[in-house]
């Protein structure tokens, strides 16, 4: 059964399903018309549902450069140098893009009839040997492409070599005897330190104006220090404050530290050997890397302050060789 409106009249008429389509009377108005049923309204237009992919992923923070010092001195006591140091630095465009990558080492020779000098210099010798070829590397990897190395690991196998190099020669040589070294290596690339450490040697990370150490030291007191047996200000006066648990060559085999570090603009990092924290502490690194970073323009900043800080060891005593790298990260 059907309702429709006559034409005539207007009057809703019910009209059966077997009477469409042909003439009909209407009810009220005796007109006929014809029973055409109305037709169906138009379909509704199909919407799109909204697209509920995942955001696009945010683009790459663009990596940091680099600006890097060193320096070094024998102090005010001693008379030769046995500390070495190394920096390699890269740094390559590729599609529009620059990119920084380093490979920096301090290693603190120690003992050993003045041979301590042979066992820092083998350190850094194995370093760029085993680290600078995955240095180079990098100019033909991205990290998109999923095949980096493992920078960790390398740097663990260059430590362990060094030390069983070292170690062999001061078993085997009479000259070499009881020689050895301390250590910290870093390799720096895009906004990533990855570090490796051996004695104590020391990494700083400056960033908002304030200094932390990253880098443990592997000495007696810090152990003790680590136990509550001795306060740290009490560490700073212990007759054993300089006697190291881990060195490079002093014994088969070590267990070198590993640290990680996100860098960002504006960051400062610092490698010095035990010369400089026997005599500048950290309040002091802190406020000379607060005063170098009110320059506004990078040039020579990172030169000036590992120089600044190796004067500063020397004018406060100088008891021992002193040697740092200061990098800049902007």
């Amino acid at each position: 059964m059907a309702v429709l409106y006559c034409p005539h009249c207007g009057a809703p008429c019910q009209v059966p399903d077997e009477h469409l389509n042909k003439p009909v009377r209407c009810y009220q108005c005796k007109q006929v018309f014809p029973a055409v049923p109305p037709a169906p309204p138009p379909a509704p237009e199909e919407v799109p549902l909204p697209d509920f992919d995942e955001p696009p992923a945010p683009e790459p923070l663009p990596p940091c450069r680099l600006e890097i010092g060193c320096a070094t001195s024998p102090g005010r006591v001693r008379e030769r140098n046995e500390d070495s140091c190394l920096v390699q630095h890269l740094r390559w465009i590729n599609d529009n893009i620059g990119h920084e990558a380093a490979l920096l080492v301090v290693a603190d020779g120690m003992g050993g009839y003045q041979a301590g000098d042979r066992a820092s210099r083998l350190v850094i010798q194995i370093a760029a040997d085993q680290l600078g070829p995955l240095l180079a590397a990098s100019l033909s990897r991205t990290a998109a492409e999923g095949d980096e190395p493992d920078w960790t690991a390398a740097i663990d196998s260059a430590i362990r070599e060094a030390n069983r190099i070292v170690y062999q020669q001061a078993v085997n040589d009479p000259d070499c005897k009881g020689m050895g070294a301390t250590a910290a290596i870093m390799l720096v690339r895009d906004r990533e330190a990855l570090i490796g450490h051996v004695g104590d040697c020391r990494v700083y990370h400056h960033r908002g104006g304030q200094v932390s150490q990253v880098t443990q030291d592997q000495t007696l007191v810090a152990r003790m220090v680590e136990l509550r047996q001795i306060t740290p200000e009490q560490a700073l006066m212990h007759p054993a404050r300089n006697e190291v648990t881990q060195a490079v060559g002093k014994r088969a085999e070590i267990e070198p530290g590993h640290y990680r570090l996100e860098l960002a603009p504006g960051d400062w990092l610092v490698i010095a050997c035990d010369g400089l924290h026997a005599h500048v502490d950290t309040e002091a690194l802190q406020e000379v890397l607060n005063e170098e970073g009110r320059q506004d323009a990078p040039g020579s900043r990172s030169q000036q302050v590992a120089q600044t800080l190796v004067d500063l060891a020397d004018q406060l005593r100088g008891s021992d060789n002193c040697t740092v790298i200061a990098v800049l990260c902007y």
